[in-house]
């Protein structure tokens, strides 16, 4: 046992490092996490790009918005796919704004909006604080923050024929899909997004309701996978029962994973959700 260990010492984090998504090197903060996620758990963060290239057999050419796009480690993986689609990277937090900023000097068609999202476009007191890979709403920090409706970014930089939308932002993925609803509405994109009880609970939300706002815009069919990115099972969203069953099994983190990942489809892409659903249960068969 080395001394270190034996002693009880941490090794000293570097303050940042070059670290391995997909096919590419990314600049990261010393304790971001995402390259041990990867290398540990081999189906992590993989259902998106795979899904990103299920879309192309009925939209050759679409638009993604990556909302929490981090240090840009999802652009790495739908790169690393073969995914050549335009791709916007929302980030608000400035540590990995500057990070973000500098690995996408690596790819074409990114484009980058320094800002965090949310359900009104106004100022929010406090500020952010970064642990392991990701960050935290600080409200008394004395500080103040810009927060923007999607509706209104995608507006005023006239984003259009986008198809998927990817929300990952620990608990505010609902306050940003309701900021959204009109951009939605219009565009109908494939929505792919975080779903956590604990970190839904600390925003005040109620774990179920966005299924509801969803499928009166006529969205219909939703793919969960657990957190580590392994299909679970796949349902209409006006089952009610069902996902108050599922978002009752993680709250508090005392199930066998912690979170979901959701994907849900609009009516109009029923025979796109059939084929990603036939394709993913193959994959995993």
């Amino acid at each position: 046992m080395k001394l270190r260990k034996l002693l009880g010492i941490k090794k000293k984090q570097p303050l940042f490092k070059q670290v391995q998504v997909g096919n590419y090197s990314l600049l990261a903060n010393g304790i971001h996490p995402v390259e041990d996620n990867l290398k540990y758990n081999k189906y992590y963060s993989r259902n998106l790009p795979r899904i990103a290239k299920y879309l192309e057999s009925k939209y050759p050419t679409y638009g993604i918005i990556d909302v929490g796009a981090n240090i840009g480690d999802t652009v790495a993986l739908i790169r690393s796919h073969g995914v050549k689609q335009h791709i916007y990277a929302v980030e608000g937090e400035p540590t990995y704004v500057g990070m973000l900023k500098q690995n996408m000097g690596l790819f074409k068609d990114v484009t980058v909006f320094e800002t965090f999202l949310g359900e009104a476009t106004h100022r929010l007191d406090g500020g952010t604080e970064v642990t392991d890979g990701t960050a935290r709403l600080n409200k008394n920090s004395g500080t103040q923050i810009q927060v923007t409706k999607l509706d209104d970014l995608a507006t005023e930089n006239n984003l259009q024929n986008i198809k998927l939308l990817k929300i990952d932002t620990d608990g505010f993925d609902f306050k940003i899909l309701r900021g959204s609803l009109g951009f939605i509405k219009e565009q109908k994109p494939v929505i792919f997004f975080e779903y956590d009880a604990v970190y839904l609970e600390e925003q005040g939300e109620n774990g179920t309701d966005i299924f509801a706002s969803l499928h009166n815009l006529g969205y219909n069919t939703a793919l969960f996978y657990d957190n580590y990115g392994k299909l679970l099972l796949s349902l209409t969203i006006d089952n009610t029962a069902t996902i108050t069953q599922l978002y009752n099994y993680m709250r508090k983190k005392e199930s066998a994973f912690p979170y979901y990942d959701v994907c849900v489809f609009h009516k109009n892409d029923e025979g796109l959700a059939n084929e990603v659903l036939a394709k993913e249960t193959a994959f995993f068969s």
